[in-house]
């Protein structure tokens, strides 16, 4: 089992979080071998310098630094890379997030499921954190499709195989259980406990909003259209375009009612018309060059547009292979 934790100016906490994992990890060592990866992302407190002393007296303890500040979402790939397990815990080592609860989230991973979400039912921030939550999780399942109640939360168990497939770019690690699901994961959650952070101050707050709400567009494109590109674009296209349409036609029409030159009388209508009708053109023309670009990316990538998870019954007789009956 592997236990990641991304890492940025907590030298007030960490110390007590590697200190809580490790007696996790003891209490099941019949069960599992035990490894903890710390991701120092271009910390400039005393954080490096603390975790390194963990790793030097706990062989279990591996402390992987950052060459600067990259993100949550990179820290976490980073982890996932050095990875050895075959089963991934991510959490933050704030202590806003309770170690004492792995063994639960082992347990509902051991039912058969490939993800298990932490829910975090009974949060004890302040309003101006819960609200924005709370919409932004309504937002993305109504987009996705997922039932889960908090897909942003870190505190996430993970079969190997699964984490595998997954590539986190920019803040993409707020939506992974989208991107888990994407690949055919079978997920649940699990409710767990949530406090406010013991030491120092938050790194989110409502500057973010914006950006989250562009991911959620982009997880709308990602679920419903990333292998038909052309299904986004060119119905947008063909609406701009058919709105264009329909105001040149209303003036020409408007023109032999009335007798009257409508698009000489009326040309900011005309020249807004036509100004749609090329932007439709527009749109349809990325739709094109997006399915040649998802065409080579499968094609060079080595990637399937499905995940398969098993194949049941007797062995396919392959095309050219000697037949074993003589």
């Amino acid at each position: 089992m592997s236990v990641i934790a991304p890492v940025h100016d907590e030298a007030h906490a960490i110390g007590e979080f590697v200190d809580r994992v490790l007696r996790v990890a003891d209490a099941l060592e019949a069960e599992r071998r035990f490894e903890l990866i710390l991701v120092d992302d271009g910390s400039r407190d005393a954080s490096l310098q603390i975790m390194a002393a963990c790793a030097e007296r706990d062989p279990r303890v591996r402390v992987l630094e950052l060459s600067r500040n990259y993100g949550q979402t990179a820290a976490l790939q980073a982890g996932l890379d050095a990875a050895r397990g075959e089963v991934i815990i991510t959490m933050d080592a704030d202590l806003q997030h309770f170690p004492e609860e792995i063994p639960a989230f082992l347990r509902r991973l051991d039912e058969g499921f490939d993800m298990v979400c932490g829910w975090r039912h009974a949060r004890r921030e302040g309003l101006l954190r819960r609200l924005p939550s709370r919409a932004a999780n309504a937002l993305i399942r109504a987009v996705s499709g997922l039932t889960i109640h908090d897909v942003g939360t870190t505190f996430r168990a993970y079969r190997a195989d699964l984490t595998a497939r997954l590539r986190l770019f920019g803040e993409s690690h707020r939506y992974v259980p989208v991107l888990g699901a994407l690949c055919g994961a079978r997920i649940a959650e699990l409710p767990i406990e949530n406090v406010e952070r013991p030491h120092g101050r938050s790194k989110y707050g409502l500057g973010r909003t914006v950006g989250v709400f562009l991911d959620i567009i982009l997880l709308w494109f990602l679920v419903r259209y990333l292998d038909r590109p052309m299904r986004a674009f060119g119905k947008l296209g063909l609406l701009v375009s058919s709105v264009g349409a329909a105001i040149i036609a209303t003036l020409v029409a408007l023109s032999f009612v009335h007798g009257v030159a409508m698009v000489r009388e009326r040309s900011g209508w005309f020249l807004m018309a036509v100004m749609l009708i090329l932007a439709g053109l527009q749109l349809i023309l990325t739709g094109i060059l997006a399915e040649i670009l998802i065409r080579v990316h499968y094609a060079h990538s080595g990637q399937r547009t499905y995940v398969l998870r098993r194949e049941l019954g007797a062995k396919v007789q392959r095309a050219g292979a000697p037949d074993e009956r003589g």
